[in-house]
């Protein structure tokens, strides 16, 4: 560049090997060391597209004369703004086709009038650091594997997963097709044709099998509920901790004494400005040094979709995102309303006139009906709330789509997020490296519990396993995480994956499948541990309540239909990759959040079936087939082993041997099971201390909910009695209705639950 920077921590390297023209990213600055080839295969963290929002690029021929080297910075835009678009500041790109060079061209003093590149380590370097196979079309644009035109937001996201063009011939159509149908079957087969077998087995005295399966179900049911245990009070303690973080000081300690964030170069000892930072002329001439990424550069934005919610509660979410210090400079609201809401209108403007002056600017996006695709739900509203968003920060705030400081969160319009979550997420944006930051998806524990006080008992004990598991899920480190209900992600990911889509119910494991799948396994979630307070289902009457429940619990359960999606769509991504090794390393990758699916649905689904079921069979139709394994070493006519074996069941001594011990262990994990579950469910007392602040109504006047010890009573008596019947009515038996509707249908309406306060006709359930 020529700017007296240093040498550029990355190249991109453009060459043509066996015909396939190839994009590759290597690190090549010696700091990197063996840090660089441990992140090589690692997505780049920003897309080339962004040469018009500020990003310079540069080719030259390399030393050893194998093709292009272009170089991809990010620099700081003009004085238009923060996504203004700045083409003197594009150089030309020049790409590799088919043996010739092509250049885009871009005037020949862009200097004059753009920032200077920044140097190694700025936050501009977001280090691309794969060899992506993406190749050009001669103008210089990126193209997708299979040719068909793209923007350069595929260098994050470069699969396109379109069908139409990656099953492009007879034998991978008929492969999808298959896959898909067999994915449909899965989980009806694995409920109803597990639960039928079992039965027949026994009925044919093919036991040993039975025995076997009981066994193992029950070891994974048991570690399943110990995970509860122990990562759930993990989780609560490091909520505990994190609760109390002044993340701005532990920022500017860190930057004070040079630690690396993000960027991993020194941080500038310069006091932030209270604004986000803007490129003024001044800053902009050339030769000017970099600037990083710094804490008032970053720009949250949020998305609350909303459908006849009353305004007392909209309000209340609103009041919670108020806490964030830099909420009147850094935070911008949009309410997403759904147009066929009565009065949407007025409720829009007097809530925007209400908080307008807390904010950046709030504004207020209204989905109309009968779209094509666009399914009544959360997704859809969100699809087009996102497209609405995004023209507004270009017209009126001057963000670009890919702009790298903003962050997109989205919450249900009942939730409280922590007074500090945005402090926080500010923090891990920063601290992550630039390879990371573009590849996350941050989420907070989501706890059922602002309406606890006056949840009915089956409700309540829903929310305190849901709220648990949440919990600890996000806090075992060994588990993939997925985002819930409410999570945060960078402008530049959901504009790569091109936002929300339109017909899926389960908007937010959708989201996060689709981001993993299109940037090829790359995206993953990751906790920060300040709890988001929301409502329990709710109506007027305790049959209501439970009802409202039930039909929260078969919307949820209907987010089966998204194992079909990410298992077929992975199919679509590994022809896509036109590469073997490439497809091997992805279908790796996927593996995590595919079990991650599998396994949420079959325990929720067979929690209240199985281990009832493995009782009764063991000890009544199995009854002669084992002894108890202080019976084993009797030897006597009378004595079990040797009655067992010359019963009916055609068996030898060694053979009732294996199956008592089979089942004496069975016996234990179940044992565990149960001693897990109750032990997790009184967790929930601590659980609720750590938030009672925030909880509606006087918990001091509750004697129970006030006393931590008879909370916990109470609750170990609730999860004793009724936690059965609980996770049989709001886990199970919805599980095991959506397995068959997803036989006939992938498209489901987002029916809302009931709140107080909000209209309960039939009709008006479908958002």
């Amino acid at each position: 560049f020529g700017s007296g920077q240093g040498p550029l921590p990355t190249s991109v390297r453009l060459a043509s090997r066996a015909g396939e023209r190839a994009l590759h990213w290597r690190p090549v600055h010696p700091r990197l060391g063996a840090r660089g080839a441990a992140w090589e295969g690692a997505m780049p963290a920003v897309s080339a597209a962004a040469a018009v929002n500020g990003f310079s690029r540069e080719a030259s021929h390399d030393e050893a004369g194998e093709g292009l080297l272009a170089r991809s910075r990010l620099s700081p835009s003009g004085s238009g703004g923060p996504g203004t678009a700045n083409s003197k500041g594009s150089r030309a790109l020049a790409v590799l086709h088919a043996g010739h060079t092509y250049a885009s061209p871009s005037p020949a003093s862009s200097s004059s009038s753009s920032c200077a590149p920044p140097g190694p380590g700025s936050a501009g370097d977001l280090r691309p650091l794969i060899e992506l196979q993406t190749p050009l079309s001669p103008d210089g644009h990126l193209r997708s594997p299979l040719g068909g035109g793209r923007s350069a937001l595929s260098l994050l996201a470069p699969l396109t997963l379109r069908q139409e063009v990656v099953l492009d011939s007879a034998s991978r159509r008929v492969a999808y097709q298959v896959v898909q149908i067999l994915v449909r079957l899965l989980p009806a087969f694995t409920v109803y044709g597990g639960t039928a077998s079992m039965i027949v087995c026994v009925a044919f005295s093919f036991r040993w099998g039975v025995f076997l399966s009981l066994l193992l179900y029950s070891l994974y049911m048991c570690i399943n509920s110990w995970e509860i245990v122990i990562f759930g009070a993990w989780g609560i303690i490091t909520c505990w901790i994190q609760s109390r973080n002044d993340w701005y000081s532990m920022y500017s300690k860190n930057s004070e004494r040079g630690i690396a964030f993000g960027s991993r170069s020194r941080l500038s000892r310069e006091s932030p400005s209270p604004e986000i930072s803007r490129a003024s002329s001044e800053s902009c001439l050339p030769g000017a040094g970099p600037r990083d990424i710094q804490w008032h550069d970053v720009f949250h934005v949020v998305m609350i979709p909303t459908y006849k919610t009353p305004f007392e509660v909209l309000g209340a979410s609103i009041r919670a995102l108020e806490q964030f210090r830099d909420a009147r400079t850094n935070m911008g609201v949009c309410l997403a309303f759904e147009e066929r809401e009565v009065g949407c209108d007025q409720k829009a403007s007097s809530l925007i006139k209400e908080y307008e002056e807390q904010f950046k600017f709030i504004t207020a996006a209204f989905h109309p009906p009968n779209l094509a695709r666009h399914l009544p739900g959360k997704s859809s509203n969100e699809c087009w709330a996102f497209y609405e968003l995004v023209k507004e920060l270009k017209t009126k705030h001057g963000f670009e789509k890919d702009d790298p400081r903003v962050i997109v969160t989205v919450i249900d319009d009942d939730s409280e997020l922590h007074e500090n979550y945005f402090e926080a997420l500010t923090y891990h944006f920063l601290e992550s490296s630039e390879a990371q930051r573009y590849l996350t998806i941050w989420q907070p524990p989501i706890v059922h519990f602002k309406n606890y006080l006056s949840q009915p008992l089956l409700v309540r004990t829903a929310s305190l396993f849901t709220s648990l598991h949440e919990l600890a899920c996000l806090a075992n480190p060994i588990d993939c995480h997925v985002p819930f209900s409410s999570y945060s992600l960078s402008l530049l990911l959901a504009s790569s994956v091109g936002g929300w889509d339109p017909d899926f119910i389960s908007e937010d494991w959708h989201m996060m499948a689709k981001c993993v799948l299109m940037t090829e396994g790359r995206v993953r979630t990751r906790p920060i541990f300040l709890p988001l307070l929301n409502y329990a289902p709710e109506e007027e009457t305790v049959l209501g309540t439970i009802q409202a429940r039930w039909t929260q619990a078969t919307r949820h359960a209907l987010g089966v239909s998204e194992i079909v999606y990410v298992v077929s769509n992975t199919l679509v991504g590994m022809f896509e990759t036109q590469s073997v090794g490439r497809a091997t390393i992805f279908l790796w990758r996927m593996l995590p959040i595919i079990g991650k699916f599998i396994s949420v649905h079959f325990v929720v689904a067979t929690l209240a079936v199985w281990p009832l079921l493995s009782h009764l069979l063991i000890n009544t139709y199995m009854w002669r087939s084992w002894c108890y394994i202080e019976d084993l070493g009797e030897t006597c006519q009378s004595c079990c082993v040797p009655v067992a074996a010359a019963s009916g069941s055609n068996i030898g001594e060694e053979r009732v041997v294996l199956n008592s011990w089979m089942v004496y262990f069975q016996h234990q994990a179940n044992t565990g099971l149960a001693i897990g579950l109750l032990l997790a469910g009184g967790m929930g007392a601590f659980y609720f201390m750590l938030v009672r602040d925030r909880v509606d109504g006087d918990v001091d006047r509750s004697l129970v909910a006030s006393n931590s010890l008879l909370h916990w009573v109470r609750i170990e008596l609730e999860v004793s009695l009724f936690g059965w019947l609980s996770s049989l009515m709001f886990a199970s038996v919805p599980e095991w209705i959506a397995a068959v509707k997803i036989i006939f249908t992938l498209q489901f309406h987002h029916v809302v639950a009931g709140m107080v306060g909000r209209a309960d006709e039939e009709a008006d359930h479908n958002l």
